[in-house]
């Protein structure tokens, strides 16, 4: 993930409002990968196709969605989370989607430098605090339910975690720590 929005308001009502929100998740689906021009031309070519999407609707296949209908609408992808509260009593805490983001941006980092290191042909060299356990127990706080945890909780953390990617991630740096532990 590389953004993340709490967004108090959005003048927009219905499809438009929804798919303003989505844009946000994915916003390079504004520019041409190949677009060539001033900056002045294409923010206006990525103003008629964010109009296009707003008056046509928008939906992305690697969007997660996973608010609540009346208390919050949120969704998530490989590139963003946004949560826009509707029922502020009945809604999550900004504090849990920033902690929940930043755990999975943290365990993100830490997996992609392991990945590096294996690419590179090297076998990594971690602290033992920080070996293969370590990781194992960042899988199990960032993929399997709480007692207490919320219904809305829940669906926040799993839309984030599968749309990052990270288990795969997880799964390989911890196997690359155990064999080397092994030698």
């Amino acid at each position: 993930m590389l953004s993340s929005y709490w967004v108090d308001e959005i003048p927009l009502d219905g499809n438009q409002h929804g798919s303003a929100l989505r844009l946000l998740c994915v916003p390079r689906v504004l520019i041409s990968r190949h677009e060539t021009g001033t900056p002045q031309e294409k923010l206006a070519r990525a103003s008629v196709v964010e109009q296009a999407f707003l008056r046509d609707g928008f939906e992305h296949p690697d969007i997660s969605d996973f608010g609540v209908r009346a208390i919050a609408t949120g969704c998530a992808s490989w590139s963003g989370v946004v949560y826009q509260p509707h029922a502020t009593e009945q809604c999550l805490a900004e504090r849990e989607l920033i902690a929940c983001e930043l755990s999975v941006q943290a365990a993100w980092a830490y997996t992609d430098y392991i990945r590096q290191v294996v690419e590179a042909g090297e076998d990594p060299d971690v602290p033992p605090e920080y070996g293969w356990r370590y990781l194992r127990g960042i899988r199990s706080r960032l993929t399997t339910e709480r007692p207490q945890e919320t219904s809305q909780h829940r669906a926040m953390r799993e839309a984030i975690v599968s749309t990052s990617g990270l288990v795969r991630r997880l799964d390989q740096a911890i196997d690359t720590l155990r064999d080397c532990d092994r030698r």
